[in-house]
Formats: structure tokens, C-alpha cells, sequence
């Protein structure tokens, strides 16, 4: 209230007046004059009465409220107008038409992906050729395809990309690295690295620390742990391929799994044959596989040798358990067996069929035989690798097959998943348009044992 503050105005200056007579200097000796402790007097009586009046108002103001809130409970609700809820935004999302029709996909999981990859396809890598052909409508569709449903483009700058240079499409990409690790084994059991550069060094423990027994009052012997660097360095791999250029005009679908599908196909094949059976020649990038360096007399801990049986039909059951026996504790857990389809059909599976007998495991009843075997052996899973050995026929001194952990042998580095690039003119009198798919991946084939101590990996050779 506007009275109670103006009161309190006035006692605040009745109280200052108060405080400065109070403290007016005296003579010495002398009592306060009369005169000054009259005035006290009165100031101090008004600042009573002053503080009673506040408090008499502030108490009139404090029943008012009291009142006033008992009436309020008695009158009539007041009326609320609901408040209308904003609609909640939705999020309009544009779905690519896809075409109902295609054939059966053998690169892409869904039809979706594909028909993105092939827009993409047509729009970027093959635009050009599609408007040399007088089909410059495909062209033009499918970058207003891209445009509406803003799929990623990477087309160089103007029309340099259609006339040879360098594209990178991701969803190709990423459908390409997937098939090569389902087409190939090694770069799907190896250790898979991401390399930032073109060559880098990777730690490689090679020694421990060592619990040794110690005497009273005699000095501990130390121990260190050791590691040394294993060398990755990035090749650069290519794959040619001559594409109809009527596939340019049909489904992008089409188009664009059957080129994932081929270049997966040749990547997955060219790291198998450099991580299994790399000679080291320029064949291979100067690369070692696992079975050319596991024969070495450098690594024979390593080796199972079948003596005397020199062909997949002639193993037997305990050439592949003295495998398993002679693997090392630490590489059990993922370990599994690597073999050439030839090798898994005449050897494993013969012995896993064989209706029983005094060279077979035996027991197999007619119905299991006829149901077949599952790709497992001794308990471990089977990798069947179109590189390694598959001749039937003698062959002495050959790796018949791997068992172990891959990843703790051998490194698989990558460094450039995928780029295409396209020939106008290489194929054009076949009315086809070339292709270059490249990519950049490092293999290291790096711990195999030595000749007294097994490694992750056991061989059974041929003897």
C-alpha cells in the first residue's frame, strides 16, 4: 500500500534525525541541554506512533487479503478457455519410387539400395555415353532423381567424371565391401586394419613378462615385455571391366548389381591368392601368403606332415586331429579350418559320410548320408578358399589345409575401399564402355611360428 510506504519514508527520517542529535558532540563534564533531550523525546514518541500506525495498517491490509480470499471461494469459477494444442510437426519424407519388377539381386539386400547405386550410376559414371547414345532423357532423370531425394553425388566438376575420371560412389561402395568380405576369406579372418596412410606400422608383441622363482635373500632375474613392427604398406589393385551398352538403358538395378557383384568377385579373389598363396613375384604385389611361408624350414613347428599320403583321398582321421592337437591354447578360441572346396569335398566330408569301418569314424546310418554333412569339422567352423590347393592328384610337399586363428597371423589393411573409372573410347567398336574399378589394400603375413615353437596357425602338409 502507498500509505504504509510513505509511513515508512517518514519513520526512516524521524530515525536518521534521532541518530544525528544523538551523536551531536558534548562539552566536557557538561549533561545533555535540556533543550536537545526534549526534542529527543518528541522524535522518539513520533517513531512510535509512526510504527504503530504501520503496524495497524499492515494488519487492516492482512485481513483484507483473509476476506477477500473467503469471498473468492464463494463466487462463481471463472471461466478457462481451453488452449488449442499445437499439432505436432510431422516430418514429411519423400520414398524413392522403386520399380515392382527386377531379378533376382545377388549384390544389393534390398531393391532399394540398388535402384539408389544405379541412379547414381547412370547420373554420374555413365551420363555422358547414355547422351552420345541419344539417350540423354535416362541421363537427365536420373539426376533429378538424385537432386529430389538428395542421394550424394560426387561427380568432378562439369562432365570430366563421364569422360574418364575418377568416381567414388558410396552406396557402390559399401555393397562392394561387403561382398568382398562374404566372396573372400582372407580379408574377412585376417585382422582388419584401417590404414591412414600408405604404409604404417603396427606393434607386434613378441615377448612377455616372466614369473620365475626366487630364493631367500637372492635377487629377482627381470623380464620385459618386447614388441616389434610389422610393416603395412598399401597396393594398388585393378579390375577392367567391359560393360554391354544396352545394360545402360535397362533397369539401373540391373546396372548396378551386376557391376558390384563382378568387381567384389575379383577383389575378394586377387587378396585371397596374395594372403594364401602369394609368392612373393609382382603377381603379387611381392606378397607372402600363409602357405608359401608356412613350409619354410623356419616355421616347421607349425606343420602336420600326412606321410606317405600325398592326395585329399587318401587323409585320414587323425592327420587333421594331430591338427587340432598341436595348435596352441591361445589360438583355439577362434580358430577354424581353411580349405579348397576340393579339399573339404574328398577329404572332410568323405570322412564325416563314411558309413562306419576300420578307416572310417563310422556310425553314419543311410539317412545321414543322404542329408549331407554341415560345413564344420572336429568341432570348428570350415572356410572354403578357392586359392588353396584343390588338385585332386598327388601332391607332395603341398599345404593341404590351415587350422588356426587367422587374425592373430596375418594382417589385411585398407586403405582405399573403391573407386571407378570409365574408357568411352577404349571398347566403343564392341559398343561397350570399359570400366576400372581400383582399389588400395595391404596384406602382412607376420607370425607363423618357428622351428621349436608352433604358431597361430598349423599346416598339414602333404607328405
Amino acid at each position: 500500500m502507498d500509505k504504509i510506504k510513505a509511513l515508512l519514508d517518514e519513520l526512516a527520517a524521524v530515525v536518521a534525525e534521532m541518530e544525528a542529535m544523538s551523536e551531536a558532540p558534548a562539552e566536557d563534564g557538561e549533561a545533555m541541554p535540556e533543550e536537545q533531550e526534549s526534542s529527543l523525546r518528541s522524535l522518539s514518541e513520533r517513531a512510535e506512533k509512526l510504527r504503530s500506525q504501520i503496524e495497524f495498517l499492515r494488519s487492516v491490509e492482512a485481513k483484507s487479503l483473509e476476506l477477500r480470499a473467503v469471498l473468492e471461494r464463494g463466487a462463481p469459477a471463472k471461466v478457462v478457455e481451453a488452449k488449442q494444442e499445437e499439432a505436432a510437426p510431422v516430418e514429411k519424407r519423400t520414398v524413392p519410387a522403386i520399380p515392382a519388377t527386377h531379378g533376382n539381386l545377388r549384390a544389393f539386400r534390398s531393391a532399394e539400395d540398388a535402384y539408389r547405386a544405379g541412379m547414381q550410376l547412370r547420373a554420374n559414371v555413365f551420363g555422358q555415353i547414355l547422351a552420345d547414345r541419344g539417350r540423354a532423357d535416362l541421363r537427365d532423370e536420373a539426376r533429378r532423381w538424385c537432386a529430389d531425394y538428395d542421394f550424394e553425388s560426387r561427380a568432378q566438376a562439369g562432365t570430366i567424371n563421364e569422360l574418364g575420371g575418377v568416381l567414388t560412389s558410396p552406396t557402390v561402395a559399401t555393397e562392394v565391401l561387403r561382398l568382398v568380405e562374404e566372396f573372400g576369406a582372407f580379408p574377412r579372418l585376417a585382422r582388419r586394419v584401417t590404414m591412414p596412410s600408405d604404409s604404417m606400422n603396427w606393434p607386434r608383441r613378441v615377448g612377455g613378462l616372466a614369473a620365475r622363482p626366487v630364493g631367500e635373500n637372492t635377487e629377482i632375474t627381470g623380464s620385459d615385455v618386447t614388441f616389434d613392427n610389422v610393416e603395412l604398406t598399401s597396393r594398388i589393385w585393378g579390375v577392367l571391366n567391359r560393360i554391354p551398352n544396352s545394360l545402360l538403358e535397362d533397369s539401373p538395378i540391373s546396372l548396378a548389381d551386376a557391376m558390384s557383384v563382378e568387381t567384389a568377385q575379383a577383389i575378394a579373389e586377387a587378396a585371397d591368392n596374395a594372403g594364401y598363396v602369394g609368392d612373393g613375384g609382382s603377381s603379387y604385389h611381392g606378397i607372402e601368403g600363409v602357405c608359401t611361408k608356412i613350409v619354410k624350414s623356419a616355421h616347421s613347428a607349425s606343420k602336420v606332415t600326412a606321410t606317405s599320403r600325398t592326395s585329399f583321398g587318401a587323409l585320414t582321421m587323425q592327420d587333421f586331429i594331430d591338427c587340432v592337437a598341436k595348435l596352441p591354447l591361445y589360438s583355439a578360441r577362434n580358430a577354424s579350418w581353411h580349405i579348397s572346396p576340393a579339399g573339404w569335398g574328398a577329404a572332410m566330408l568323405r570322412l564325416q559320410m563314411l558309413p562306419g569301418g576300420s578307416s572310417a569314424p563310422g556310425g553314419n546310418a543311410s539317412a545321414e548320408v543322404v542329408g549331407g554333412g554341415v560345413e564344420q569339422f572336429l568341432g570348428y567352423p570350415v572356410n572354403k578358399v578357392h586359392s588353396m590347393h584343390n588338385d585332386l592328384s598327388a601332391s607332395t610337399g603341398k599345404v593341404a589345409a590351415l587350422f588356426g586363428d587367422l587374425s592373430q597371423a596375418a594382417f589385411y589393411g585398407e586403405r582405399r575401399v573403391l573407386s571407378v573409372k570409365t574408357l568411352v573410347e577404349r571398347y566403343a567398336e564392341f559398343d561397350q564402355t570399359g570400366t576400372i574399378a581400383t582399389t588400395r589394400f595391404a596384406v602382412s603375413v607376420h607370425t607363423l611360428g618357428s622351428d621349436t615353437k608352433a604358431g597361430p596357425i598349423i599346416a598339414l602338409v602333404f607328405g
